[in-house]
């Protein structure tokens, strides 16, 4: 969901209304504590005490907003605990390698505007 409320309207060149962002936060929020509250609980990680695909998808879709500025592990020391077991089981060098693309996502040159205008239609019919 926030991709289309906020990455759609970024890659068309538009600027992201602030209660979109608001709201994307809020839900971005409501879900780290979710994921804190019902998830992790008092295990190591999602699924138990052993590392699981739940936590590689899990931490793979938390880099997102992350590498977009948003600091999600900075007040959620049992988020960033988690994080840290996380890379630690995976091998810190594995684990940058594995984030890489998506924490440079700022250094990509932009979009080719042809390209742009030719799926902005595309694009606008995802929004609605």
């Amino acid at each position: 969901m926030w991709q289309k409320q906020m990455m759609f309207p970024v890659f068309l060149g538009e600027q992201v209304p602030p209660e979109t962002l608001a709201s994307t936060l809020a839900e971005l929020d409501r879900c780290l504590q979710l994921l804190e509250d019902k998830f992790l609980k008092d295990q190591d990680f999602v699924a138990g005490p052993h590392i699981s695909v739940a936590d590689l998808v899990a931490i793979t879709e938390l880099m997102h907003p992350v590498s977009a500025g948003c600091q999600v592990f900075k007040s959620r020391p049992k988020l960033a605990a988690w994080r840290q077991r996380v890379e630690a089981e995976v091998g810190k060098d594995l684990f940058q390698e594995a984030h890489a693309a998506v924490m440079k996502v700022e250094d990509l040159p932009p979009a080719d505007p042809a390209i742009k205008e030719k799926l902005k239609p595309s694009v606008q019919c995802l929004l609605q």
